[in-house]
């Protein structure tokens, strides 16, 4: 962002100001998508104490989208936008959430 109030917050996320999302006509520090990622990584809990069953499917299922819809827009066959970047972007933090809950179940379950 051209804006010197955000510092660079992230090394992977861009921050370009159109694929943003604003608050109060001040665009947010991280992009949409990453911004549905950290949204969806708070979804940990749910997981962890089995309010949702993680599973291997329904971390492909949740990680589908954000990979379809990135891909297409860099391979410029679509131009997204930032409510479809939030919702994938908060699927494929939830599914990061999944692995990590399904990660742990494996390490704890081994020793």
């Amino acid at each position: 962002m051209t804006d010197p109030q955000y510092p660079k917050f992230l090394p992977l996320c861009h921050q370009k100001e159109d694929r943003s999302i604003y608050f109060k006509n001040k665009p947010l520090p991280l992009c949409a998508r990453c911004t549905g990622i950290f949204l969806g990584i708070f979804t940990l809990p749910f997981f962890h104490i089995g309010l949702i069953d993680p599973s291997i499917l329904a971390l492909l299922f949740l990680t589908a989208p954000a990979i379809i819809d990135g891909g297409t827009q860099y391979l410029e066959w679509r131009e997204s936008n930032n409510l479809l970047r939030l919702v994938t972007g908060f699927m494929l933090g939830s599914s990061l959430a999944i692995l990590v809950v399904i990660t742990g179940r494996i390490i704890v379950y081994s020793l």
